[in-house]
């Protein structure tokens, strides 16, 4: 029976990320030995005392420990999660400039495909703002973006999603339905550059659309 065991100083982790921190390795030895070994594997997260640990010779101590924490903390407020990529859609959709600015670079460039006057490489939030902004009045502000699923892999996210939208007109009147993946690029807790890409006719449709 695989036994693992993870030793944390005590009040470094809350009960939730011990818990998920059993979980995580369990799949890491499941991932290199086989699905068989999931059903005996035995993990536990236990602490410290600040104290009574030393690091090369050197107490690790409650001053260390917090110093620890704060780091941590840090690195989880941009870490990149599906949660974080949902935040910043939510921010994008909510027109709140502050909240928009936690998740999205100032200088971030935005990549558009197609033969259509939406089309094209905005260059900086501001003119990406403006893009997005774009659909909406062409669309009379019926332009929706349906997350569909997200994946996340190190720096990158890929945003699977299905935009639609109705215009009307005197000459005509048109839907669109376009299935697509916006491609993101994240440092430093922000996305910094993405591109879209459509599935099947999406492209064709989404010409057709904005023209």
């Amino acid at each position: 029976m695989p036994i693992i065991k993870v030793n944390l100083i005590e009040g470094f982790a809350t009960l939730a990320e011990k818990s998920q921190i059993t979980m995580e390795m369990t799949e890491a030895l499941v991932t290199v030995m086989g699905e068989v070994t999931r059903q005996f594997t035995y993990v536990s997260v236990e602490d410290m005392k600040p104290g009574a640990v030393s690091m090369g010779g050197q107490l690790v101590t409650e001053e260390t420990m917090r110093g620890g924490l704060v780091l941590s903390e840090q690195e989880l407020a941009v870490k990149l999660t599906a949660s974080r990529v949902k935040a910043a859609y939510a921010a994008l959709d909510s027109g709140d400039r502050t909240a928009i600015e936690q998740y999205w670079d100032k200088d971030l460039t935005w990549s558009v495909p197609g033969a259509n006057p939406l089309a094209g490489t905005y260059e900086g939030l501001d003119a990406f703002l403006g893009y997005v902004q774009s659909r909406r009045d062409l669309s009379g502000g019926s332009f929706r973006s349906e997350e569909e699923q997200i994946m996340v892999d190190g720096h990158i996210a890929a945003y699977l999603c299905r935009n639609s939208a109705i215009r009307s007109s005197a000459d005509c009147s048109c839907a669109l339905a376009a299935d697509l993946m916006q491609l993101l690029h994240w440092k430093n807790g922000r996305v910094i550059s993405g591109q879209e890409a459509y599935f099947g006719d999406g492209a064709t449709g989404n010409d057709a659309f904005w023209r």
